[in-house]
């Protein structure tokens, strides 16, 4: 390989490296502890489920009844074994209430407001910020992302061996923990690199859609041929034309959909906050996924029309561009759960590598240093 490739690459890496790495401990680690969010919510909050009965589930307007009325801004409907929940908003924060779906009996009542600590929020406000204020986490946090992601290409150029052999090849996977602290910490730094960099590459570009505006619409517009990304945005009902109400909507919807997506994993169902609101519709064709095989879907208030919205998040899953596909799949890639508990079990390790790096290589760094000096 080219020699003043790789004198290019070591400074880049180098320095580029000394620059992001707080940032990308913390965005890695974070992201570690992140992976396994739901199988820990799982086992923690159990009113979250109840024992599968052979009957259907009770109507929107039985769930809405069976809380005492009112105007919940959300219910969710999930699978045999699943509580729904209703959610309403307020100024203050949120009440979610967990039911039984079969009889209507109240299982668990959740208060959230602006002081109420939950672990999970407080660890991706840590990964996508650095608990700064957006408007200046957001920024730094992805510029860092951008940085750490060139730090892996000039890993890679000079963990790549100028000459192969069985020696070389065996000295790039292999740890030798018997060695002096100096070498041990050079070969976790560089073989455990090596092990992860593809998978922190991924996990690096996936952030970037999600974190630098440019970045993003750069991808949209390569991915789907020059096409610019289109803002999501909702439809709007017509007041005008509200008819006389024999049959709550949301029933005659929920039966409408349970008939056309029989195989369906999950209904969540956000109603309008006014008059010219329409009723949001996230169909989910697959247990655990954020975007992908989400069908999300509009509705007019008073006639249940089905509306346009725009953007890659809107529309049914099946039906979007490759574009718009890829744009859904990228959160669900970005941690590994687009292929379930092995794809989290590969982001985890890599996360955890991926914070060890910039600790590893500071240490390769200050130990010449010293030698150096010496």
């Amino acid at each position: 390989m080219n020699r003043t490739l790789r004198q290019l690459s070591a400074k880049l890496h180098l320095y580029l490296g000394l620059l992001s790495g707080v940032v990308v401990f913390i965005v890695c680690l974070t992201g570690s502890l992140y992976s396994f969010k739901d199988e820990i919510i799982a086992l923690s909050q159990p009113w979250r489920f109840v024992e599968a009965q052979e009957r259907p589930f009770l109507l929107p307007s039985e769930i809405v009844e069976a809380l005492g009325g009112g105007h919940p801004s959300s219910i969710t409907f999930g699978e045999a074994t699943d509580a729904v929940s209703a959610t309403y908003f307020n100024r203050d924060g949120s009440r979610t209430v967990y039911m039984n779906p079969y009889s209507g009996t109240i299982i668990k009542t959740v208060e959230r407001n602006g002081n109420t600590f939950d672990f999970f929020d407080f660890v991706m406000q840590g990964h996508r910020s650095l608990w700064l204020p957006r408007p200046v986490g957001r920024p730094v946090v992805g510029y860092g992302v951008l940085i750490f992601l060139i730090c892996l290409v000039t890993g890679i150029i000079l963990w790549y061996p100028g000459r192969r052999n069985k020696k070389t090849m065996k000295r790039l996977f292999t740890i030798r923990f018997r060695a002096p602290f100096s070498r041990v910490n050079f070969d976790l730094h560089n073989v455990l690199g090596g092990y992860a960099c593809l998978f922190l590459a991924v996990m690096a570009f996936t952030g970037l859609v999600r974190s630098l505006p440019w970045f993003s619409e750069g991808v949209y517009r390569l991915t789907s041929g020059g096409r610019p990304l289109q803002a999501y945005t909702l439809p709007r009902s017509e007041p005008e034309s509200k008819p006389e109400i024999t049959e709550y909507p949301p029933d005659k919807l929920y039966m409408q959909l349970k008939v056309s997506c029989p195989e369906a994993k999950s209904f969540y169902f956000a109603f309008p906050r006014d008059e010219s609101g329409c009723i949001r519709v996230s169909v989910s064709h697959k247990r655990g996924m954020y975007y992908t095989y989400i069908d999300n879907l509009f509705f007019d208030q008073y006639t249940l029309q089905p509306l346009q919205g725009s953007g890659p998040y809107a529309g049914k899953y099946s039906e979007l561009s490759t574009a718009d596909k890829f744009r859904r799949m990228n959160l669900d890639i970005h941690d590994g759960r687009i292929l379930g508990i092995f794809g989290k079990i590969i982001a985890f390790i890599a996360g955890l590598i991926g914070a060890s790096l910039p600790v590893t290589g500071f240490i390769i760094w200050n130990q010449r240093r010293k030698v150096k000096r010496q």
